[in-house]
């Protein structure tokens, strides 16, 4: 926790925290995705930079691996201490290496802008239900296909550096028009949506899940090769055949056919041919019966 007489030196204003009440966030304002909050427990220290396995991931190249960290204390003033980054820490458009923060101030780091906030329950979790609104599907809590599209640009561009395999997964959920035939729009909706919590929940952390349109869905894997992929997706066609569709009054079985497509040694120039190439093989799965994974 950084010292008084360092603070002193860094403040970009004077009013103190002390007595400061409210749960303490982040918001990201530009630079990553714009929206995302970001809670700050008390005791917990939370590592930012652009290494995926940190607390809070900051995708930028501008950003060190371990940039900098925020550590809050029970009585709820929150410290920030640049680790050694390239680039810096600045706090209200100052330099720093090491502050408390205010409720308001602005953190930037790299091309990254985040506001660090003191706000109540309530203005917290009107904050959390924009960046939801924004990114998720609200029938299935999986995220939205333009959340998806921006993620997978992103991604694509970091892969295409690093030469880090980048697989992706089309599911089609089978014969959902029969579903919906026979037992209703209501009751296929119910079918989407535990379908999709089950997915989301045996996925890794890292993993991004998304409803693409309709009953299809995609996910998106990081540093996964095409064999280490398509067990994984082997994996994921034995969840769905195991799940119980409960409906009232009946209660049923189905399956997911899955297109696989990876990109690794250049073979895509971009991530839509990356999603069409996903697709193609999605159809291929249907062609030869359907509840399989093709890459």
């Amino acid at each position: 926790m950084p010292s008084s007489s360092t603070n002193s030196k860094n403040r970009a204003h004077e009013t103190s925290p002390s007595g400061s009440t409210g749960i303490p966030y982040l918001l990201v304002l530009s630079g990553d995705v714009v929206g995302r909050v970001i809670r700050l427990k008390p005791g917990k220290r939370y590592v930012c930079g652009r290494s995926r396995n940190l607390d809070i991931f900051l995708n930028d190249e501008n950003i060190s691996r371990e940039h900098a960290f925020f550590l809050t204390t029970e009585a709820g003033q929150t410290g920030l201490t640049d680790l050694s980054s390239t680039n810096g820490t600045l706090v209200n458009g100052k330099k720093i290496q090491s502050i408390i923060l205010n409720d308001g101030d602005r953190i930037s780091l790299g091309n990254v802008i985040l506001r660090y906030s003191l706000k109540d329950d309530l203005e917290f979790v009107f904050q959390q239900e924009l960046f939801e609104k924004a990114t998720k599907d609200p029938l299935t809590g999986a995220y939205n296909r333009a959340f998806f599209m921006d993620a997978l640009q992103k991604e694509f561009n970091f892969h295409q550096r690093t030469q880090k395999p980048l697989t992706l997964m089309i599911f089609d959920l089978d014969n959902f028009k029969a579903i919906n035939d026979v037992y209703g729009h209501v009751n296929g909706d119910i079918v989407l949506k535990s379908l999709a919590g089950e997915l989301i929940n045996c996925l890794r952390r890292e993993d991004l899940f998304a409803r693409f349109g309709g009953e299809e869905f995609v996910a998106m894997f990081r540093n996964t090769p095409k064999e280490k992929a398509l067990r994984i997706g082997e994996k994921l066609l034995e969840l769905v055949r195991n799940m119980n569709f409960t409906l009232p009054m009946v209660e049923f079985k189905t399956s997911v056919t899955i297109g696989l497509a990876t990109l690794e040694n250049d073979n895509v120039s971009t991530p839509e041919e990356l999603l069409r190439m996903a697709d193609q093989n999605l159809y291929a799965g249907k062609k030869a019966g359907k509840d399989r994974v093709i890459g």
